[in-house]
């Protein structure tokens, strides 16, 4: 019985992928080189699309394509146990934790700037040149 497969454009779109990730996927080794027709096209299968299903989810949920690569040969490997996915949630959540920090900061600063920005617009006419990032990055 002959199994199934499907050439790029029907996997693009049924995932809902650009074919131009695909190739990407394969490229930097997401993706392993598909069988070809005689006639040249790729050829995916069913183990194909659920790779590339995991890949989606773990995209969905944060993961880098490097962080991505670890899980797939953990799990090819059948070594992607619930405590490797422990681990590997808990640093992303600790990472997202970090990030969130940063962002404070950052919109803290930005508000910073909106007010002292605001201040500034009774005393300035509107085609007046705006120094206040320059300001603020002397001031750093």
């Amino acid at each position: 019985m002959k199994t199934k497969t499907w050439q790029i454009k029907d996997v693009a779109e049924q995932l809902q992928i650009h074919p131009q990730t695909l190739y990407y996927y394969e490229r930097i080794g997401l993706l392993p080189t598909p069988q070809r027709t005689p006639a040249g096209y790729r050829q995916f299968t069913e183990m194909d699309i659920e790779r590339l299903q995991f890949i989606q989810r773990a995209k969905a949920l944060g993961f880098r394509l490097k962080e991505i690569r670890q899980l797939l040969e953990l799990r090819e490997q059948r070594t992607l146990t619930c405590w490797a996915v422990y681990e590997q949630l808990q640093q992303k959540i600790a990472a997202i934790e970090v990030q969130m920090l940063e962002l404070q900061a950052l919109k803290q600063e930005l508000e910073s700037l909106l007010q002292e920005c605001h201040s500034r617009l009774g005393s300035v006419t509107m085609d007046q040149a705006c120094t206040l990032l320059e300001e603020s990055a002397a001031a750093s």
